[in-house]
């Protein structure tokens, strides 16, 4: 019997014509943009990386196969507010999908506690889709630190579905845990970086003290919450200067600078150009 070939993530997208796609690290696919037989072969090639299926509306019928065996579980249905990991040594038969299924998928060369459905709360799921969106994003525009994002991204996930909120959550128990609390504190930090710079609106949000916020960043990163928030600023700026046809005021306006010449003076100091130079450059 001819053996099944086994796709890296970077074989599978090119052989599949996906778009979002870094390297063979991460790829973010939204599954209603595929017809059901696609969907349904593509479930069931054998990978090297994980893969997470968001179900946003509908529902499918799924089992796990092992080991070209035959599925198990085959009349569990997926539905719309659940969450499938699935770990790169299992495939997974899907069947009979509604006429209304719509699903995003992340695909992510990571070890994750895998072949599990999670079912999720309305705001979990909200939080969920926003990670999902964030490394979409990422994946689609530069960034010198891509897989560094990627990775906190996922490791916020892994955090969602193991039930630690985010938006009030309590970190008292877990302080020990820095690593864990940076983490939420880059999800925070990506969702309204553009709109806030204060180091107290995210220690407030983590429910610490922004002293021990500021160390806790400085401890493990070796950068402070401002470099964090600043870096983000000036690489919006050049993703939005090279990417989009905004001009240098809707930009401003767009990140929240009190007006075009603070922009420009922020971008400056960090680029050694003006923006407009920037964009006109080769």
């Amino acid at each position: 019997m001819k053996q099944q070939q086994v796709y890296n993530l970077k074989e599978f997208a090119a052989r599949h014509h996906l778009e979002s796609i870094f390297g063979a690290y991460a790829a973010h696919i939204y599954i209603d943009d595929l017809c059901e037989k696609d969907f349904i072969e593509m479930a069931l090639e054998r990978t090297l990386f994980t893969k997470l299926v968001l179900v946003t509306r509908g529902r499918i019928k799924m089992g796990v196969l092992q080991q070209n065996t035959e599925a198990n579980n085959s009349g569990r249905s997926l539905s719309a507010g659940e969450l499938l990991v699935v770990s790169p040594k299992h495939v997974i038969a899907f069947s009979e999908m509604s006429r209304d299924f719509e699903a995003e998928c992340i695909l992510v060369d990571e070890e994750i506690t895998a072949d599990v459905v999670y079912q999720l709360s309305d705001d979990k799921q909200k939080a969920a889709i926003d990670i999902f969106h964030i490394i979409r994003d990422i994946v689609r525009h530069q960034h010198i630190y891509k897989v560094e994002m990627i990775q906190s991204m996922v490791n916020v996930l892994k955090l969602l579905v193991s039930e630690l909120p985010y938006e009030n959550v309590s970190v008292t128990r877990d302080l020990r845990h820095k690593k864990e609390v940076y983490e939420i504190f880059l999800h925070l930090l990506y969702r309204h970086f553009k709109t806030e710079r204060q180091i107290r609106f995210y220690a407030d949000k983590l429910n610490v003290s922004a002293p021990y916020l500021s160390r806790m960043i400085k401890d493990i990163s070796g950068t402070t919450v401002n470099d964090h928030i600043t870096s983000l600023l000036y690489k919006e700026i050049c993703n939005l200067l090279k990417q989009s046809d905004m001009t240098m005021g809707e930009i401003a306006d767009h990140l929240h600078f009190s007006d075009q010449s603070a922009m420009t003076n922020f971008f400056k100091m960090r680029a050694g150009m003006t923006p407009l130079a920037y964009r006109n450059q080769g």
